[in-house]
């Protein structure tokens, strides 16, 4: 049946209308965007930074905290009390030089230093052995012992150091030929103060020796008016730390002992005490 112009009239009005409508509604879905908000913006994160964390502020180390002089203190003072990591070596070489040098009582004209040699070794706990010496040619001093280090409070700290060992006094030329030896007991008592990075160190010493044995030539013997205590010490020293927990060190101090431990060559039986 073939449709009259008045019924195709319906049609495209409705074909129209029926195309018409998917078009709007693809504009309205437009409008409607899943990826647009209308809600308030949420403040994003910022990214997060790539660069790799410290590795002391995950695990500091053992010398996190502590002051110069601690940290140089693990691993010895030459003279400041030293808590010493176990293991630890400190070696240090020094001189002495006498306002009155010795050398010039005995008739030298060179006035010469006493040269030290000091090292510490560190066994924990405060815990430390030590050695100690020091010759002037016609004198020298070999100690060997322990040392008990520890911090009471701030900046103060404390050692009680004991060493014996062996005093050699040896004279083969200009006439003479003599020996002298003995043993000798060192105890020391050192305060310590902490200076920003100096190591401020107060030691008294006690030196004891006994029994003496003297040979002249061909004759020996032992000294008639010898005494166990032989002086005393008063040292202060000031210790240097350096960028790579070095130290150097310079001190003064006085010193007062029986004539017979520094002059033992002019002097042998005399018991008076000298400054």
């Amino acid at each position: 049946m073939t449709p009259s112009r008045g019924a195709l009239a319906p049609l495209l009005a409705g074909a129209l209308l029926a195309r018409a409508v998917p078009a709007q509604a693809a504009e309205a879905s437009a409008s409607l965007d899943p990826s647009t908000s209308y809600a308030e913006p949420v403040a994003t994160a910022a990214p997060a930074s790539n660069a790799p964390t410290p590795l002391d502020a995950i695990n500091p180390g053992p010398e996190a905290g502590l002051s110069k002089i601690q940290q140089v203190a693990k691993k010895g003072f030459t003279f400041f009390p030293s808590v010493q990591n176990s293991g630890a070596f400190r070696f240090t070489l020094g001189a002495y030089y006498d306002a009155i040098d010795p050398a010039v009582v005995y008739g030298f004209n060179v006035r010469v230093p006493q040269v030290s040699l000091d090292a510490r070794f560190g066994l924990g706990s405060g815990w430390s052995l030590k050695g100690h010496l020091n010759s002037m040619l016609i004198t020298t001093e070999l100690l060997l012992g322990a040392s008990y280090a520890w911090h009471p409070a701030g900046k103060w700290s404390l050692e009680g150091t004991l060493t014996a060992g062996l005093y050699v006094g040896k004279l083969g030329q200009v006439g003479f030929d003599v020996l002298l030896l003995s043993p000798e007991y060192r105890p020391e008592v050192a305060l310590g103060y902490e200076f920003g990075d100096i190591a401020l160190t107060l030691r008294g010493s006690v030196m004891l020796m006994g029994p003496e044995s003297l040979n002249v030539g061909d004759t020996s013997g032992g000294l008639d008016n010898s005494n166990a205590f032989v002086g005393h010490s008063e040292m202060l020293f000031v210790e240097n730390t350096t960028s790579s927990n070095g130290v150097w060190y310079f001190g003064a101090g006085a010193m007062t002992t029986r004539a017979y431990y520094a002059m033992w060559l002019l002097f042998p039986d005399s018991p008076s005490l000298f400054t």
